[in-house]
């Protein structure tokens, strides 16, 4: 239950109330308790020393300096009153936690406010911080100073040290301060091991002389395990093969379901032959079945088999698929025991599934099954993890990653690319053995500029031949449709025949990382990542889930929907491809690396661990993320590269796609050849560019700004999944920050883009990529803080700053968006509107309470790295707070107007936000980030 009174201070009744019951209580007696307290204060702080203490110590006290620290603070007050303010206590206790319905999570402002002088607070705020960042009293120090920061999710009174334990009950309860001891311990905190050991229950149920197993929803949702955070299930959806006993089974569980008003769909199994095409395009055909007709992550699936042999396959399979798993409880009428934690195969052969394999990091969808047999349970441990761990090499810098506790293995070679090329082929056979069977899978680019060609080559030189699959590249082809083709799969079937060591490969983007990632999933063989972009090395790589959208006719209905947790055992990068990239590309990874810096800042301060208290581990991967600002250098070094070699690298890719079509014609080896060292010849002269023509300084400048930005957005990914969410469902969806406006605009400019095609429109110079959205999303996010009054001053120059530093070329202005919108005659209301109408299906909303004229979003307080947080427990969870419609409209209309087209200079000593037609070609930005990395440091 809310206290009354949450807004006021815990002895507030004191100074704003007359005298109380107990007539000792005078206001000459609250005076004398405010200095009692203030001096246990100073005491806590290490300014004061208790009198037992200063009698052990041989030191005098002088009785009109002090009044004895350990005499009980509430020894003239009546046991009524005692009992209140106890009470009290304990409601604050809940108010500091998040549960209280006054709660706001700014408890400084409460402080504040009942202060006599804002001198007074002040002084207070400085003697806390003077404290902590001097060492003296560390660990009261630090807890009493979160007063005046964020509350902590668990507190708990301890006996401060230096204090001696005959006090008194009410003494220690009443007011020894609160210090966050689990909090600090979480940020310190190094567990070997946050994932789950798989495990299964067999239920026994009737079953009668026919076959049929008696079984009712009821029995089912009171057996099978809910699902985490759910309270009950929303629906049941019930899979039936085609025997008549499953049809019996599924339409007696349908009616019950009836009976006591729970929602139950059915579909139907496809009778299949042992034909792994069909395999897979009934799995995705029953996967979409489920979402289009309603099944959320709180649904149960039922799958009534029949019993055959790789039934169990195929429903864990199915189950895994929609929202990356949903509960399955699964029925068999078998006459013996499957062990659902053993490895299952689906009839083809091709697909498997084992629960055990580290890679799927003990999620299992599985959680009971239901049969004739007698109850039992099934539980294994996960299986050790051994992924691919690269010995030293003198060229190549790892970067340090973990989720759930393992650590995935990820490096740059920063040698020359035919080298590297060499060595990844060589720690493949090394590892896996001359017995594996690569399949190399790399969109039209990567395909185009022979990134997977070579590698495929490379072990085929090796006597490790295998199977190459180009395909089309884009959001609109991450679909199963575009990659479960036939001959992929039986490639896969026939090197499983042969006892082949099955290796999938992605070669190339984020997009091709992600839907490659699910065939080695669906078939559960060895995973490796070689990214070509900035986007699938720091981003896509760094997270476990693997995913295809929802497409139909070309459009997303919904994206990365069905999709599974499948981890790689290397990610391995090759600096040298990364000279392809295009601009766009390279500014979309800055818009994301601004959206860290802006919410993370400088994790690794003494404010910074109070600001991420609450992450378990962050201490091994926290670090000042600001510093991607000062390798600014090396960013515009690198985008100025890219543009002086684009013709070099149009005329390889031009060769690139005359060898897809020889490919496709079934051309000689000799003819594919002569094409293929053109272009290799081209981009071996673009190399040469940057190793010959760079200055020294500038080629540096652009190996600093790849890797200090590379290794930084790692670290912070793996700050949050290290151990504290593996699986981004919690703290880690932190990094939706800028997200809900930023996939918004993006969402519509597609459109826009789809239109201008249609009409014959260049679009080149308003084309702008995910990152680029999310980036202009960050500026918004700081304008929508400041007009809320959570950001000003420096904090706010600071937050924009970050963006603004890296705007020289325009990649974040909204100018070229807008002339396209005129081209196309969309007027301002249309944009946002259209803009909004993504924002209303924003899958956030349904994480916390949101009115129908609201959104949920994520915004900074303060300063960088100091996030607001919100009274709904679920909200602040995941750093969510409600946003209006009217203040997201007021940005994008300002957006439209080319309000937040600038960039951030140096003007003299002052850092200034100047809009782009002010902006001075000569501008030192290198001075400029100084500056700004200077800012945020007075800010800790």
């Amino acid at each position: 239950m809310a206290a009354p009174f949450l807004e006021e201070p815990l002895y507030s009744f004191w100074k704003n109330q007359g005298a109380g019951e107990d007539t000792a209580e005078t206001p000459g007696m609250r005076m004398d308790i405010e200095k009692h307290r203030m001096k246990y204060r100073a005491f806590r702080l290490g300014y004061a020393a208790s009198e037992k203490s200063n009698e052990a110590q041989g030191v005098e006290i002088d009785p009109a300096e002090s009044l004895p620290i350990d005499a009980p603070l509430f020894q003239h007050l009546s046991d009524t009153k005692r009992t209140e303010i106890i009470k009290y206590r304990a409601d604050y206790r809940k108010y500091r936690l998040g549960y209280a319905t006054g709660a706001k999570g700014e408890v400084a402002d409460i402080f504040k406010k009942h202060m006599n002088s804002e001198e007074e607070y002040k002084g207070v705020e400085t003697i806390l911080e003077r404290t902590v960042s001097s060492g003296s009293g560390a660990d009261d120090d630090e807890a009493l100073a979160r007063t005046f920061s964020e509350p902590a999710q668990t507190w708990r009174p301890r006996l401060p040290s230096g204090l001696v334990s005959g006090l008194s009950g009410i003494f220690s309860e009443a007011l020894c301060q609160e210090v966050d001891e689990t909090a600090k311990t979480m940020y310190f905190t190094q567990p070997k091991s946050v994932l789950p050991d798989p495990g299964a229950s067999y239920f026994q149920v009737p079953q009668l002389e026919d076959g049929t197993l008696q079984l009712d929803a009821e029995l089912l949702m009171a057996h099978t395990p809910l699902p985490k955070a759910a309270s009950e299930f929303s629906s049941i959806h019930v899979v039936q093969t085609s025997g008549v006993a499953a049809k019996i089974t599924a339409a007696q569980i349908r009616n019950s379901a009836a009976r006591i008003g729970k929602k139950c769909v059915t579909h139907d199994w496809p009778e299949l032959a042992k034909d792994a095409k069909a395999e897979f395009d009934a799995l995705y055909a029953l996967g979409s079945d489920l979402i289009l007709k309603g099944a959320n992550r709180a649904t149960l699936l039922v799958f009534v088999g029949a019993g055959e042999p790789g039934e169990m396959a195929l429903a864990v399979i199915l189950a895994m698929l929609p929202f990356r798993g949903i509960q399955l409880a699964y029925v068999t009428p078998a006459e013996e025991y499957e062990n659902p934690l053993d490895t299952l195969t689906s009839p083809s052969g091709v697909f498997e599934y084992t629960a055990t394999q580290p890679e799927r990091m003990g999620r299992a969808s599985l959680a009971a099954v239901f049969g004739p047999l007698e109850s039992t349970s099934f539980k294994k441990p996960l299986s050790e993890w051994k992924p691919l761990r690269p010995d030293v090499h003198p060229e190549e810098k790892p970067a340090p990653f973990k989720i759930g506790g393992l650590d995935l293995p990820m490096v740059t070679y920063e040698g020359a690319y035919s080298d590297g090329v060499e060595r990844l082929a060589d720690l493949l056979v090394r590892h896996y053995g001359s017995d594996i069977y690569p399949v190399v899978s790399v969109g039209e680019t990567g395909d185009a500029l022979g990134y997977g060609d070579d590698l495929l080559g490379a072990l085929a030189s090796r006597d490790c031949p295998g199977f190459y699959f180009p395909h089309a590249s884009g959001e609109t082809c991450k679909s199963p449709e575009a990659y479960g083709k036939a001959e992929l799969l039986e490639a896969i079937g026939a090197a499983k025949r042969a006892r082949k060591t099955v290796l999938v490969i992605a070669v190339g983007g984020g997009v091709n990382g992600n839907a490659t990632g699910m065939i080695a999933a669906m078939a559960g063989a060895a995973f490796i990542e070689v990214p070509t972009t900035l986007m699938h090395y720091n981003d896509a790589t760094t997270s476990a889930k693997k995913a295809f959208s929802l497409v139909v006719n070309g459009q997303i209905l919904s994206k990365n929907i069905l999709g599974t947790f499948y981890l790689p055992q290397l990610v391995f990068c090759i600096s040298e491809t990364l000279l392809t990239l295009s601009k766009c590309s390279v500014h979309a990874a800055v818009g994301e690396a601004c959206k860290t810096m802006g919410m993370l800042g400088i994790a690794n301060s003494k404010a910074g661990q109070r600001d991420w208290h609450n992450i378990l581990g962050a201490v091994e991967f926290a670090s000042d993320f600001t510093k991607v600002i000062e390798t600014v250098g090396g960013f515009e070094e690198l985008i100025r590269f890219l543009h002086s070699t684009r013709e070099l690298k149009a005329e390889a890719l031009a060769f690139g796609e005359e060898l897809s079509g020889m490919r496709m014609e079934r051309a000689s080896y000799g003819q594919m050849a002569n094409v293929a060292k053109l272009r290799e010849a081209r981009l071996r002269k673009l190399r040469q560019v940057f190793r010959s023509q760079l200055s020294s300084e500038a080629r540096e400048a652009v190996i600093q700004f790849l890797t200090v930005i590379n290794t930084e957005i790692i670290a912070a990914k793996a700050m949050f999944l290290a151990y504290s969410d593996p699986f981004e469902k919690y703290r880690a969806l932190l990094f939706e920050y800028a997200h809900t406006l930023g996939h918004g605009v993006e969402a519509f400019m597609n459109g826009l883009y789809r239109r201008a095609t249609a009409c014959g429109l260049d679009y080149s110079e308003a084309f702008r990529l995910h990152g680029q959205c999310v980036g202009m999303a960050v500026l918004w996010a700081g304008e929508m803080s400041k007009e809320q009054g959570l950001l000003d001053g420096d904090g706010f120059l600071a937050h924009q700053a970050l963006l603004y530093t890296f705007n020289r070329f325009g990649g974040y202005d909204f100018a070229p968006l807008r002339r396209l919108c005129d081209q196309l005659d969309v007027s301002k209301e249309e944009f946002c509107e259209g803009v909004l109408q993504v924002v209303r299906r924003d899958n956030k909303r349904g994480y916390c309470k949101c009115r129908e004229d609201s959104s949920v979003d994520q915004l900074v307080r303060d300063r960088p790295g100091c996030l607001l947080r919100s009274d709904d427990p679920d909200a602040e969870l995941r750093y969510l707070v409600e946003v209006t419609e009217d203040s997201q409209r007021d940005v994008l209309e300002r957006a439209f107007d080319g309000e937040f087209d600038k960039v951030a200079v140096l003007k003299g000593p002052a850092l200034q936000l100047v809009p782009r037609e002010n902006f001075c070609e000569e501008s030192d930005q290198m001075q400029t980030a100084s500056a700004l990395r200077g800012l945020i440091a007075s800010l800790y």
